[in-house]
């Protein structure tokens, strides 16, 4: 069975993560409390109505909907167990093999298999985007 990793976030460094990890063989699942990808950069031109907003916002399906190895589950994260590899939800659990939390600033690499770590080290200047 494929390593699991589960990104947190649907941001910049999610979309990026999930996105470096197209060819890899891995299940992956992204999971954000929102089903959409906003580009908070032009929300000033949406209030002044140059921009609609759907112009500046994507549904997160949408944007990997070509990438066959990815679920958007649309949920919150209510904590961590990392010592059972287990992500808590507000509505569930789900098992990991690799979790990425990436801040806005970067991306954080928890319990990664040497698989995973290899293909994000030749991506990593997609990843800090």
């Amino acid at each position: 069975m494929a390593p699991h990793v589960i990104i947190v976030g649907g941001g910049f460094g999610g979309l990026s993560a999930a996105r470096s990890l197209r060819n890899a063989p891995v299940r992956i699942t992204l999971i954000d409390k929102r089903n959409y990808h906003l580009f908070r950069p032009m929300l000033y031109q949406v209030a002044t109505g140059l921009l609609s907003d759907d112009e500046i916002a994507g549904p997160l399906r949408s944007i990997l909907s070509h990438q066959t190895n990815v679920d958007v589950l649309l949920d919150e994260v209510t904590g961590i167990s990392p010592m059972q590899r287990i992500v808590h939800l507000k509505h569930r659990d789900v098992a990991y093999t690799s979790l990425f939390l990436p801040p806005a600033s970067g991306t954080t690499i928890l319990g990664t298999t040497n698989g995973v770590r290899s293909q994000l080290a030749s991506n990593r200047s997609m990843m800090q985007m």
